[in-house]
């Protein structure tokens, strides 16, 4: 779209090398007076954001530099672009620390990083040391005693954040993604989306969920505004809805959770987003059901809705699917449509051992490119195990656990995890399926499905509903899903909810469903 800043993406100034802080330093510098950020309670120019970027580097010099580690801890406010800024100006990464982690768990990435230095604007743990107070922010160093006595990491100089994934047997583990596999990301993804200086973003997602990265940089690297959700209104959909159109929201980025929870309270509270150009969806498998239930209520009639599916190893999006009814109606359950790679990665689909699967079979997706991260923070086996080179001179590869298939033009269509499936009384059970088969069940707004225990702890099926218990009855439920699916895979349980609970990342919280 037309820009007053230019075609494309910013170059860095001459003589730097091609950062994020840099690029976003030589849109600073040609709009300062534009609006940057908002959140609730104010707005901070591109030039007030540059000066508070270069006030925190200013008091982390000295203190840190390219390779080391400083970790944010960070409300969801205006303020927290500047931060973030800051620490990559001065050199360093940045390891996002959610405020509302519980205190262990802080603690366990802190330590597991060997960090020495906060910046925080929520508040210090018992062993961190105030250094400077710079804006909303306080600075302050801690003790690097790590478990087993070793010192502090040194990551690739080039490393611009450490974002920490759930390891699926133990603790979580820290992903180092460079400066350059953003910006490719960015390169290759914003021209698709057509976005630029005249479009309004949300910060919806915390920092410490790396659909954020897009979030920042897809507005504050373009010359865009970035409305910042605080927690509150990223919890309350209905006030979420009418956010977005108080501020005349024109990019959003949901995961499918979520997304099902804003449009049950748009449809029901009839919120039109006019303003509306763009939905990303990414993190989670999308909802059909979801999706079409937003287009027959005409929220946002000018809004394209594209699903990218993402890996934080890669570096956020993957590929790329404009949704159409089209492009809907031709999906399996069990499987949606995830279009194809972005233009600086490749996809293919490989059997256990390695080597590529024919044309219409499923295979685990692996994923090259100028996005492929530099693995895991100090664990080198892990990183060997899932960074594979392909042995032909294409470089390395990441294997994503993660099944697709690909249809007859190429086109990939997610098919689950590669571990998704779950094995009960002999059979082996895709709960994806189940869950696509309640979500098309009349009345039904959002739907979830795990194995949980009964009173004599045999394990059954539970359904999770978002119904009217009134009108959808447990056992509808079950007849009804009892003519679409073997006997096996009806639900014992049906439980009806207001709302499917998510994560602070938006995703939804099976732990909490299982409680």
């Amino acid at each position: 779209m037309n820009s007053p800043l230019g075609d494309g993406a910013p170059p860095a100034p001459s003589g730097t090398a091609d950062r994020i802080d840099t690029r976003f330093a030589g849109v600073a510098a040609r709009a300062a007076a534009r609006t940057a950020a908002c959140d609730a309670d104010g707005t901070l120019t591109y030039g007030e954001l540059d000066r508070l970027a270069d006030e925190i580097a200013h008091h982390l010099d000295d203190r840190t530099g390219p390779g080391r580690l400083v970790a944010l801890r960070a409300a969801r406010s205006r303020y927290a672009p500047g931060a973030v800024l800051g620490i990559l100006r001065s050199g360093a990464a940045y390891l996002p620390v959610d405020p509302n982690y519980p205190q262990a768990r802080q603690e366990y990435l802190l330590g597991d990083s060997g960090t020495e230095l906060v910046l925080s604007d929520s508040g210090l743990l018992a062993d961190e040391t105030p250094i400077a107070e710079v804006g909303p922010f306080v600075l302050a160093s801690r003790s690097t005693s790590r478990a087993d006595g070793s010192a502090a990491p040194q990551l690739p100089a080039d490393t611009a954040y450490v974002i920490y994934t759930s390891g699926s047997t133990g603790n979580p583990k820290g992903c180092m993604v460079g400066h350059a596999q953003v910006l490719a990301l960015m390169d290759a993804a914003v021209p698709l989306l057509g976005t630029g200086a005249d479009d309004v973003w949300t910060l919806f997602h915390s920092l410490s969920f790396d659909f954020s990265v897009w979030e920042l940089w897809g507005p504050l690297l373009y010359g865009g505004r970035l409305v910042v959700v605080d927690r509150e209104a990223a919890t309350d959909p209905l006030e979420f809805a009418r956010l977005l159109a108080a501020r005349n929201v024109t990019v959003l980025n949901q995961v499918p959770s979520a997304f099902g929870n804003l449009v049950a309270e748009a449809v029901a509270e009839q919120v039109r987003l006019p303003d509306l150009r763009r939905v990303v969806f990414g993190g989670e498998a999308l909802v059909p059901a979801d999706v079409q239930r937003w287009w027959a209520a005409g929220i946002a009639p000018d809004a394209l809705l594209v699903n990218m599916y993402g890996i934080t190893e890669t570096t956020v999006h993957v590929t790329y699917c404009p949704l159409t009814p089209e492009t809907l109606a031709g999906a399996v359950p069990g499987r949606t449509p995830i279009g194809r790679p972005l233009p600086h990665l490749t996809v293919t689909l490989r059997d256990a051992e390695g080597r590529p699967v024919p044309a219409g079979e499923p295979g685990e997706m692996c994923v090259g490119g100028t996005g492929v991260s530099h693995g895991y923070l100090e664990r080198p086996d892990l990183t060997a195990a899932r960074f594979v080179d392909a042995g032909d001179g294409s470089g390395r590869y990441y294997r994503s656990g993660d099944w697709a298939v690909a249809d007859g033009e190429g086109l990939l269509h997610y098919a689950g995890r590669q571990d998704g499936q779950v094995k009960l009384r002999g059979f082996r059970i895709e709960l994806g399926e189940i869950e696509s088969a309640l979500r098309a069940l009349p009345g039904v707004s959002g739907a979830a499905c795990l194995v949980t225990l009964d009173g004599h702890g045999d394990q059954a099926l539970t359904a999770y509903v978002v119904a009217d218990p009134g009108t959808v009855r447990a056992a509808a439920v079950r007849t009804a899903l009892a003519e679409r699916l073997p006997g096996h895979m009806v639900p014992q349980h049906v439980r009806h909810l207001d709302r499917l609970p998510v994560t602070p990342h938006g995703k939804l919280d099976r732990a909490a469903l299982a409680a």
